[in-house]
């Protein structure tokens, strides 16, 4: 599924608000890496959870943790089916 995303906004809060669901088992900590993300256009920050949870190089291609995401500007957002 692609989501686009606001700028100024945390993403797990807009997904919830359009009714959108990822897996949060962890409560939005960042502990589960359940919520995987992909950002396919614009730029949302490396966390220290991503950090943890990705490769370098899934880093370089996008992949983040949905929980985690703070949109500062737009996002387009790949969110995977479970």
């Amino acid at each position: 599924m692609i989501v686009e995303c606001p700028a100024n906004t945390r993403l797990q809060e807009y997904l919830l608000k359009n009714d959108i669901h990822i897996l949060t088992p962890c409560g939005g900590r960042g502990n589960c890496a359940k919520c995987k993300v992909r950002i396919l256009k614009g730029k949302a920050k490396i966390n220290t959870m991503d950090q943890i949870w990705f490769s370098q190089k899934e880093l370089d291609e996008g992949y983040r943790l949905g929980c985690q995401v703070f949109a500062k500007e737009p996002l387009t957002i790949e969110i995977y089916e479970k």
